[in-house]
């Protein structure tokens, strides 16, 4: 299954792109980079990937949530992770990205993990 990527303000400030279907490396990795390439441009740093849908995740996929990371952490923001379960969450495991990689059961709990102070700390 082709990667889907659907955009969601979840509240002020705050957009998700919920995943789904595979990450993987190749065209799937560039529609990411695409989608939040997007959002910097909008100057939307706080940005919540909701990975409860995905399917597959690889290397290359990883790879590139991290360059996400990097990228909003760089412009101010920060970058959290939602439904992150079964072979997903053990990939983010393995890879010990879980360390730097906020992860939390929903995307609506991501969000609210944002708080007002939270576009300019890190963490």
């Amino acid at each position: 299954m082709p990667l889907q990527i659907v955009k969601k303000e979840l509240k002020p400030g705050v957009i998700a792109l919920e995943l789904s279907g595979q990450l993987q490396m190749g065209v799937e990795c560039k529609q990411l980079e695409l989608a939040v390439d997007e959002l910097l441009r909008g100057n939307h740093t706080r940005v919540v990937l909701d990975l409860s849908l995905l399917s597959k995740l690889d290397s290359g996929g990883l790879g590139r949530i991290v360059n996400c990371f990097s990228r909003l952490k760089s412009a101010g923001g920060m970058l959290r992770l939602a439904g992150t379960t079964g072979m997903i969450e053990g990939v983010l495991k393995l890879a010990h990205a879980d360390r730097f990689l906020k992860a939390y059961p929903t995307a609506l709990e991501a969000a609210e993990s944002f708080s007002d102070s939270s576009q300019s700390t890190a963490g």
